[in-house]
């Protein structure tokens, strides 16, 4: 059977997917947490996806045989280890055009100043999200990881924001299989083939069984 690699999206960790390893073959399975790996990571040169997915597929000797799942950003993640390894991904609520992902600004200023000012991290900001958050079933997932903001290092949330949004050329392969929910408000529905599953960008999570079920015959 062949490694499982999960990677996180933007302020998550590897407990994102724990309802998708309930379902999985555990002895498979390696949880890449970005958060320390990219704090061992120097970057030679801009930080965009394709460098992180550089970095990432030497770091966890990704090949050929390894399955990589990402969730959001991970997903964007994934899919450039794929072009760099030949790795089959995965993508959950994710993306592979950055037009996709619905952002108040991709201003590479302001997104440094909102990470390094901490804005984020404001209460007021944080309380106003969670009370205007669409998405009953998720509401205490999205509540914990806007909280979650407070303790995330800014240089971190920088870095995330460099690889979400700098620019970088077209993939020149396909995922082997998106999974999205059409209610997503944080990611577009893709415009390629996908699996539509009920939920919103957390679906994953919220109805692993139906995910789990696409990627089995992945996993050879």
């Amino acid at each position: 059977m062949k490694r499982l690699l999960l990677l996180p999206g933007y302020l998550e960790d590897g407990t994102i997917f724990d309802t998708l390893r309930l379902l999985l073959p555990s002895a498979q399975i390696e949880v890449i947490e970005l958060e320390p790996a990219l704090a061992q990571w120097q970057p030679r040169g801009p930080v965009s996806a394709v460098t992180l997915a550089r970095y990432l597929t030497e770091r966890y000797a990704i090949g050929p045989a390894d399955v990589v799942v990402g969730h959001s950003m991970g997903g964007w993640i994934a899919a450039h280890i794929k072009a760099e390894s030949g790795a089959t991904a995965v993508l959950l609520s994710s993306f592979t055009d950055q037009h996709k992902v619905v952002a108040a600004s991709r201003n590479p200023v302001l997104l440094r100043l909102y990470a390094y000012l901490g804005l984020g991290r404001s209460r007021w900001l944080r309380e106003r999200a969670k009370r205007e958050y669409l998405f009953d079933e998720s509401r205490a997932l999205y509540g914990q990881l806007a909280d979650g903001l407070v303790w995330i290092p800014r240089r971190y949330v920088h870095r995330q924001l460099q690889v979400l949004f700098a620019p970088v050329p077209p993939l020149a392969i396909r995922p082997e299989l998106r999974v999205h929910a059409l209610a997503d408000n944080v990611v577009r529905p893709p415009d390629e083939p996908f699996l539509e599953i009920p939920g919103d960008h957390f679906a994953h999570y919220y109805y692993p069984q139906l995910v789990v079920e696409a990627i089995r015959p992945l996993l050879g």
